[in-house]
C-alpha cells in the first residue's frame, strides 16, 4: 500500500532587533504566556521564550507568526 506524503510547509525564523520575531511554518499554537509560546510545526515543537511576549498575528492558512517582546 502506497503512503500518502504530506506536503511540508517552509520554515524560517527571523529575529529583528531582539524584539520582533517572524516565524513561518507554524501549524498551531498550543500554549502562550508573556514568557513562553509553545507552537507546532510540521517538523515538531517550537518553543519561544522571553519576556513580555505578545502574539501580534498568526495566519493559520500560511503558517506565518509575528511575535513582539524581549
Amino acid at each position: 500500500m502506497a503512503e500518502v506524503q504530506k506536503s511540508l510547509r517552509r520554515h524560517s525564523l527571523h529575529l529583528e532587533e531582539r524584539n520582533t520575531l517572524k516565524a513561518t511554518g507554524i501549524t498551531r499554537i498550543d500554549f502562550f504566556s508573556d514568557e513562553l509560546i509553545t507552537s507546532q510545526t510540521d517538523l515538531g515543537q517550537l518553543n519561544i521564550k522571553g519576556e513580555g511576549l505578545h502574539i501580534e498575528s498568526l495566519d493559520s492558512d500560511t503558517g506565518d507568526l509575528l511575535v513582539h517582546g524581549k
